[in-house]
């Protein structure tokens, strides 16, 4: 009797049931069932069949995976790797008077000098010629979580390059890097001076949407500034100090977002540092994210290059490449992320 991946009509359903018979046969507590997996890998279509379930789980893996970032990453795409200029999507020239009889003045959206584009990164995961034999099948079953965790793990990493540098938060993305440790007057300060900067478009930036980046030794304090209820404010005029407790400013005006990949990479910093970063969905969008259109976020392929014998004749996708007898599996993600409109942002090793 055929399997069900032979029977089924439909290019989805055999994929089901690829993916099906590999979950039955990967453990080995059912030699028969294993034995029919074993046959099925020796045909042409099942491990390429198995290898769109691969990626179907791969990218609901992806899709679960949290992406530490999200809230700051504003999104575009591109047709190709070639690097672009950003055009401004974000702003909007006012409208101008148009008299009687007069015809409607034309405008467009500018180009900015800030480049953005995409990149490619992945890795191949290999089904040993000595695994197949000896069963391991179960080796190879976790490696579409690890692919899709893999592909937000990329995206964290690209996203904290960005922002750090070996000396902690980085000078060519924030600028002037601050000392102040995080304390409700230093952030009231920060945003102060954010709130005074212009734009490229010569309006002032926009503080109602910021994001507050920090690692996890700074939750408690962060918790403590944006989500109490009150908050004492401090006055220093000459040698007095004067405290007063006030509602608290902060509530739902700066969103705490705290990153262990930004924790690890700022280094001495990782203690005490912060900094502001507009949300996506601000007019000021200070990280773009760039993806390829038409591709999807994680791409899945199988690699069939196992020649042919001696004889002529085709050898089975089952017997492994020519090199070195492995059937392998290859994973790669396409997404780009460049710095965007930086005068809205500031940051803090809080190191004073």
């Amino acid at each position: 009797m055929k399997e069900g991946f032979r029977r089924a009509p439909q290019r989805d359903e055999k994929v089901f049931e690829a993916a099906q018979l590999f979950a039955r046969g990967r453990t080995g507590a059912s030699p028969l069932a294993q034995a029919v997996l074993v046959e099925a890998f020796s045909t042409s279509d099942f491990p390429i069949l198995l290898g769109d379930a691969f990626e179907k789980q791969a990218l609901k893996a992806y899709k679960d995976t949290p992406l530490e970032f999200e809230s700051i990453l504003t999104d575009t795409t591109v047709e190709s790797f070639r690097r672009k200029k950003l055009v401004d999507l974000w702003g909007a020239d006012a409208f101008e008077r148009v008299n009687e009889g007069e015809e409607y003045k034309g405008s467009t959206f500018h180009e900015t000098e800030i480049e953005h584009g995409t990149g490619k990164y992945g890795k191949s995961y290999g089904l040993t010629w000595e695994l197949r034999l000896d069963r391991r099948f179960s080796d190879l079953a976790d490696f579409p979580k690890a692919l899709g965790n893999g592909a937000r793990k990329t995206q964290n990493n690209v996203v904290a390059d960005l922002l750090t540098d070996d000396t902690g938060w980085a000078p060519g993305f924030f600028g002037t890097v601050g000392t102040e440790k995080l304390t409700s007057e230093s952030l009231d300060a920060a945003i102060k001076a954010l709130a005074l900067r212009e734009n490229h478009r010569g309006e002032l930036v926009d503080t109602s949407a910021l994001v507050l980046v920090h690692g996890p030794a700074l939750r408690t304090e962060v918790a403590r500034i944006l989500t109490a209820a009150k908050v004492v404010t401090k006055v220093t005029n000459g040698s007095k100090v004067t405290e007063t407790e006030v509602d608290n400013p902060y509530r739902g005006i700066v969103t705490p977002l705290e990153s262990r990949t930004i924790g690890a990479r700022l280094g001495a910093a990782r203690a005490d540092g912060w900094a502001l970063v507009q949300a996506k969905t601000s007019d000021l969008p200070s990280i773009i994210r760039t993806k390829l259109a038409g591709h999807p976020d994680v791409d899945i392929r199988v690699k069939r290059d196992q020649g042919q014998s001696i004889g002529g004749g085709e050898i089975s996708i089952e017997d492994g490449s020519f090199n070195d007898d492995t059937i392998w599996y290859r994973g790669r993600s396409v997404v780009g992320v460049d710095a965007g409109f930086t005068t809205g942002v500031y940051a803090s090793n809080g190191t004073a």
